[in-house]
């Protein structure tokens, strides 16, 4: 456990020196409005931004002022579905929406479907034509739950268009490339990376030759990937990526709006249990050489320290030991917790230091700790629907594992003590 400590003593602090330089870089521009909470993809065009939401929505495309982020435009696409839109591109005279979201892996008809630049200035209603493709080595279709077949990003570089997966078994991303022009393609393999977290979106600026993404953690910690020089036939070679300094923002939409200035949009992102609220929003950073430049490797500490405790809240007058939750539906106010003992969490809570959970690569383990003086009455597992898979009451260790069997996926561990609840969320792969 001792080595597990210190191990875990080098991640934080490799991580803490990696994002300074990112964190100083982002701006929150604003709240995106109500209409695109689910937006999924993002270009700048024109002066404006253009999003889109995603899966089960109209198949419109929002038109957004950059300062006000008000909507300028909604252009119909009229004849196509919305069945899974997660991403938008461009080039000089076509806009790309990639149709191929897919979770669980069953879907036979991804597509990427184009419309004309022309068209889209001059009408609210467009028409679009379409390119079907299926990846090369994907042999079976059968719904396995979260699937390393989803995919959110995508950019197109001469004649070509490059689809980067979201592999949420795994955390890394497979690079496929197919023809631009409409038509039936088996898409090819061009690169992979493994272990980077989930891929949500991409721009390339064929000027520079600099291919950008973003993407968030299983913890929903949002982050940058930056390729200078791409080399068309291993797209992830040089990458290199930063976090972005952020808690509880699922990153799902970027654009480049200069040289190396860039935007990105946050979907809204709301759980009751435990309370998390994530506005959608929209971020903007730069890229500069401190972004991209390796940090020097930092010394082994010659011994872990304690963690801090933190202070003691004031103790309620009435103090009352917490009842297992049920599953809540979303209310109608996502803002409002309807449990007084669940607190509020959002991406500017200061959880640091109060609950961590790690994975010991060695044994697959899960361990999680928890810095306080409080009892801790129980433990219970939500999966991100909010559903209630595991629970433990009694006498609960502030140290220990997680030894339920879990599949993979993302997971929030609860923690309920004689003030309140404590929580945060780890994937499982």
């Amino acid at each position: 456990m001792k080595l597990l400590v210190q191990q875990l003593g080098l991640i934080l602090l490799f991580i803490s020196t990696a994002t300074l330089a990112a964190q100083e870089n982002v701006e929150t521009v604003g709240e995106l409005p109500n209409e695109v909470f689910e937006t999924s993809g993002l270009i700048y065009f024109n002066g404006n931004l253009i999003t889109h939401n995603d899966s089960g929505n109209e198949a419109v495309l929002y038109e957004l002022d950059t300062l006000t982020l008000s909507i300028q435009r909604r252009v119909n696409v009229a004849n196509i579905q919305n069945i899974d839109w997660e991403a938008i591109s461009q080039d000089d005279e076509h806009i790309y929406i990639g149709d191929f979201g897919n979770n669980v892996g069953s879907r036979t008809n991804l597509a990427v479907h184009v419309i004309s630049k022309e068209e889209y200035l001059n009408s609210n209603t467009v028409s679009a034509t379409t390119i079907n493709f299926s990846y090369e080595d994907q042999q079976s279709f059968d719904n396995n739950g979260n699937s390393d077949w989803d995919a959110e990003a995508f950019f197109v570089i001469d004649d070509r268009i490059v689809i980067l997966t979201k592999q949420w078994q795994s955390l890394g991303s497979v690079a496929y490339e197919f023809s631009k022009f409409p038509g039936t393609y088996i898409a090819s393999k061009v690169g992979a990376i493994e272990d980077v977290g989930l891929i949500t979106d991409a721009t390339y600026d064929a000027e520079s030759n600099r291919l950008v993404v973003i993407g968030y953690s299983s913890i929903l910690s949002p982050f940058v990937g930056v390729v200078e020089n791409l080399n068309f036939n291993s797209v992830f070679e040089g990458y290199e990526q930063q976090s972005l300094g952020l808690k509880f923002v699922q990153a799902e939409g970027v654009t480049q709006t200069g040289s190396d200035s860039y935007f990105f949009s946050s979907e809204y992102y709301s759980r009751q249990t435990p309370t998390i609220v994530s506005a959608s929003r929209l971020f903007s950073f730069q890229i500069s050489d401190a972004m991209t430049e390796e940090p020097d490797n930092p010394e082994p500490p010659e011994e872990p320290g304690t963690p801090e405790e933190p202070e003691n809240p004031e103790e309620p007058e009435n103090p009352e030991e917490p009842e297992n939750p049920e599953v809540p539906q979303e209310p109608e106010n996502p803002e409002e917790s309807e449990n007084p003992l669940i607190p509020e969490i959002t991406e500017d809570a200061d959880q640091d230091g109060k609950l961590i959970i790690y994975r010991d690569n060695n044994s697959s383990h899960y361990y999680y700790s928890i810095a306080t003086d409080k009892t801790v009455f129980g433990q219970v597992i939500y999966d991100v629907s909010g559903k209630e898979v595991w629970q433990n009451t009694g006498d609960i260790e502030k140290k220990g594992i997680i030894s339920h069997h879990l599949e993979s996926s993302i997971y929030y561990l609860a923690l309920f003590l004689e003030d309140g609840v404590i929580a945060t969320s780890f994937a499982v792969y």
